[in-house]
């Protein structure tokens, strides 16, 4: 099954058990009785995939498999901005994994809660320690990328175009330089 049919699938699904409304090209509301907005992710889904087919250089449907391989979870939360943003200039891409990581150089990246240098892009190991508040001990940060605030808009989205697979990481102090600039 294609990640086209496998998307398709879950949202007709999820469609077949409210209006039974779904609809490629978006939800159309069916006279304001559709209010899940299902048809409207795939729709978005679809675009974005299509968008970085073209940006990259890449089939958009194997940019659609490669994340549909990798959805583990509900694609009304999986697909989102902050999982497959834009390919604009704030975002890093690379034609391997080996490219990337020999741009990065030093296994250093700033955690953006502490501002410690860590040497996991993912999770903190700085060993700085963190004020709990008044009266409370301190404890080692152990910031995580992920989650709600994960990289608090000081990470940096990385693709390697040979894994097709993006994901967000403490920005690489070799690269906090070229930020500023």
């Amino acid at each position: 099954m294609t990640g086209y049919e496998k998307l398709k699938l879950s949202v007709e699904n999820d469609c077949n058990d409210g209006n039974k409304c779904f609809n490629p090209n978006g939800c159309d509301k069916h006279g304001a009785k559709c209010f899940h907005e299902y048809c409207d992710k795939f729709k978005w889904t679809i675009d974005r995939a299509k968008h970085y087919g073209e940006k990259l250089g890449l089939n958009w449907e194997d940019v659609l498999n490669s994340w549909e391989e990798k959805r583990n979870y509900w694609y009304m939360n999986y697909y989102q901005e902050s999982n497959q943003p834009e390919i604009r200039d704030n975002v890093r891409v690379f034609e391997t994994t080996t490219e990337m990581l020999k741009n990065i150089g030093h296994r250093e990246f700033r955690c953006p809660a502490c501002g410690g240098v860590s040497t996991s892009p993912y999770k903190c190991d700085s060993g700085f320690l963190m004020g709990r508040g008044r009266g409370k001990r301190k404890a080692v940060c152990n910031w995580n990328v992920g989650g709600l605030f994960g990289d608090m808009g000081k990470g940096v989205y990385v693709y390697c175009k040979d894994k097709l697979a993006g994901e967000t990481i403490f920005m690489p102090i070799s690269w906090e330089s070229e930020r500023a600039l």
